[in-house]
């Protein structure tokens, strides 16, 4: 994750300066601390559960479930224009909407257990999620300096031979019921209704870029028009680097996609490709981590068309949460199952013609000849080598 150190270190400041001592809580905490309302720090019902069960409810660890309910009940507590909660009542909500993340629905014996009835605990699912959505700037960061940007390109650099490539780029599409009157915005190429939600990782599978939720028959070309992070590239302020994508984007400014068949020139093409698809690959790794791991992104239920707000919400709340497991380490909850690659629609649908960014088509034979020509092809293949001896290329 960019600017790991430094974001982290940060995070665990605000923590402990926004929770402070317990005798600086509001006075509705303390009195909830015991029944005769001393002040005496209540028990906290993640204490009473087992390290079982904390894994199999919520996909966590104890020590990873510890921290997110400390942080967000520090920053909900801070909140002096959010609604009155006291530390006990906050970490009901947290543990149920984690439980809803990983279940996909909230078992009854949960809600009785943290004492909430059926509209006690949506109210939490949409509180909790906004308020993890809202954690993004903490958790999810494109790399923004030089440094950032160079340390990101080699890893992609070091596993494919691309260069200058700081991102991979795809979108996630989440099953949903739309109005029947929508029904066609929302089908996607492989059959089913669906939002989809535009995602950059890194070669590690961390979130670098979460952004615009839309219906699952939009066109990706689109959507990464219209994103922030597309304007970000426009700007220039991650200088000449690409992000990857599929070639469904091969009309797309900073998205360095495959060479199309049709204009496949010579074996480096060829190699380029063949590095283009095994780093692709990896979105689909990203993506079934997440839906391993969120049961809920297999399907949010009904939506609105004319609002996507709320199941947005509850999508970059996962995207968080997943690069929080990660800094955890936090082991997958069962088999890791990929997600299937959706189609890329007829080069006609994508609209016909020659492409309007032929001169970064140039820029992108000229990186493919001098990085999967002959001698770039023996310079990779020796760096390749060093990396797989030193216990880095995988």
């Amino acid at each position: 994750m960019s600017h790991g150190g430094a974001v982290w270190l940060a995070v665990h400041e605000h923590l402990h300066r926004s929770a402070g001592p317990a005798h600086h809580r509001p006075s509705s905490v303390a009195s909830s601390c015991s029944p005769h309302g001393r002040g005496v720090e209540p028990r906290r019902r993640l204490d009473a559960l087992d390290d079982n069960f904390v894994a199999q409810c919520f996909h966590c660890t104890r020590r990873c479930l510890s921290f997110l309910t400390d942080y967000v009940t520090a920053r909900m507590m801070k909140d002096v224009f959010g609604p009155s909660n006291d530390a006990a009542s906050v970490e009901a909500m947290i543990l149920a909407t984690l439980c809803f993340y990983a279940q996909g629905f909230l078992p009854r014996k949960i809600t009785d257990m943290l004492e909430l009835d059926q509209t006690a605990a949506n109210y939490a699912v949409n509180v909790i999620s906004k308020v993890l959505a809202d954690m993004v700037p903490d958790f999810i960061t494109f790399p923004g300096g030089y440094n950032d940007r160079m340390g990101v390109a080699h890893g992609f650099k070091n596993i494919s031979g691309i260069p200058n490539v700081v991102g991979l780029l795809g979108c996630l599409h989440v099953r949903v019921s739309p109005p029947a009157a929508e029904e066609r915005r929302f089908l996607n190429t492989l059959g089913y209704h669906s939002v989809m939600v535009q995602l950059i990782s890194d070669v590690d599978g961390n979130i670098l870029s979460v952004e615009q939720c839309c219906p699952g028959a939009t066109m990706e070309q689109s959507v990464w028009k219209s994103s922030n992070i597309y304007l970000e590239f426009s700007r220039l302020q991650h200088g000449q680097t690409w992000v990857v994508g599929n070639s469904g984007l091969s009309k797309s400014r900073y998205v360095l996609t495959p060479v199309d068949c049709t204009q496949m020139k010579n074996s480096a093409a060829r190699r380029f490709n063949a590095a283009h698809s095994q780093i692709l690959n990896s979105t689909q790794h990203v993506f079934g981590c997440l839906k391993t791991r969120f049961r809920c992104l297999h399907n949010l239920g009904s939506v609105q068309a004319h609002d996507l707000e709320p199941v947005a919400r509850i999508i970059t709340a996962c995207c968080v949460l997943h690069n929080i497991c990660k800094k955890f380490s936090v082991p997958l909850p069962g088999e890791l199952v990929l997600e299937p690659v959706h189609p890329v629609p007829e080069a006609g649908e994508r609209g016909a013609g020659k492409n309007p960014l032929y001169y970064m088509e140039e820029t992108r034979e000229d990186m493919i000849e001098m990085c999967f020509g002959n001698a770039g092809v023996q310079d990779g293949q020796g760096e390749k080598e060093r990396h797989k001896h030193n216990g880095v290329h995988k």
